[in-house]
């Protein structure tokens, strides 16, 4: 009976001129209204909410001279928040691992990141954390900013991914700081090849990550990671570890040698805006199909995350 008389709804509502024109004018309003609220956007700055236009850093600051500064990247969507306090202890480790000192609480920055989100009405963002360093603690300075989200593709993850492969080794690299141009470099070659990203060899040969993704490799029922000692670790790796781990797979940490990726039968990528992500080619070699094992993972990475949002209004 329900859907009758929506249908009947529908065909009025289409039927009508002078409803169709307060339709238009409603969507126009709408639009209107937010238009008008994206030029009003706030971002959260050490303690309080400030318009985006405020939010500066001098250009004699150490943080922008130098990259003396760590950030990190939160998912947002649908209204729910992910993995919100592993980011922060996360930001705070990384500036504890560049001796970024600052007087920031987590819970503080947990308020902050709820005050934002309120403001700005986020239902979907990627909630950007940069935490810039001074001369002293009392320097510091925190930045929380939600931004457009990230949306992969759905074709990606149906055919999977090219990556391109270069050598090069991050400084301290299970630091997320904002020390980025090799990556960035790297990054934006990538995207001019038509690549998703660039994965990086060290000096052994051996992968270590993608300037923002961690990698994984297939070889049977197995799945293999570079150690931990070589690459961030990223919140979507570590959760996509327990997801697998909860479904019966053990995964391994050790080397993976670029000369050696035909050995393997896939691979797949991790990161926050992506979560997991079937790669179909490395360099120069293609793998010849995208393993059930990989697909799999990507269902069940989804499904899991479905159980681990929390919402912050």
């Amino acid at each position: 009976m329900l859907c009758g008389l929506f249908s009947q709804a529908l065909q009025f509502f289409s039927s009508n001129a002078a409803y169709r024109r307060a339709l238009r004018f409603g969507s126009f309003v709408i639009k209107e209204v937010l238009l008008v609220h994206m030029h009003e956007q706030y971002v959260w700055h050490n303690k309080g909410l400030i318009p985006k236009e405020e939010a500066r850093v001098p250009i004699g600051n150490i943080a922008a001279m130098y990259g003396f500064g760590v950030y990190e990247n939160v998912r947002f969507r649908n209204g729910r928040v992910f993995f919100l306090d592993r980011h922060i202890d996360r930001l705070f480790r990384s500036a504890a691992l560049i001796g970024l000192e600052h007087f920031f609480l987590a819970s503080a920055v947990r308020e902050g990141a709820q005050a934002l989100v309120l403001k700005n009405y986020v239902t979907d963002a990627n909630m950007k954390m940069v935490l810039l360093g001074g001369k002293t603690a009392e320097d510091a300075q925190l930045f929380l900013m939600a931004l457009a989200p990230k949306f992969v593709e759905k074709s990606v993850y149906r055919k999977g991914v090219r990556v391109l492969a270069r050598h090069y080794e991050r400084f301290l690299p299970q630091a997320k700081t904002l020390n980025m141009l090799p990556s960035y470099l790297f990054f934006r070659e990538a995207e001019k090849a038509g690549a998703y990203d660039t994965i990086l060899v060290n000096r052994e040969g051996n992968i270590t990550e993608g300037t923002r993704s961690n990698i994984f490799v297939i070889r049977g029922e197995h799945i293999i990671t570079p150690a931990r000692e070589h690459v961030l670790l990223g919140v979507t790796r570590e959760t996509v570890i327990e997801c697998l781990r909860e479904h019966g797979y053990t995964v391994k940490e050790q080397s993976v040698p670029l000369d050696r990726i035909g050995e393997y039968e896939g691979a797949f990528l991790t990161n926050t805006s992506g979560k997991v992500v079937p790669t179909r080619k490395i360099d120069e070699h293609e793998f010849s199909s995208i393993p059930e094992l990989v697909r799999s993972a990507m269902a069940w990475y989804d499904a899991w995350l479905e159980t681990k949002g929390e919402s912050l209004i």
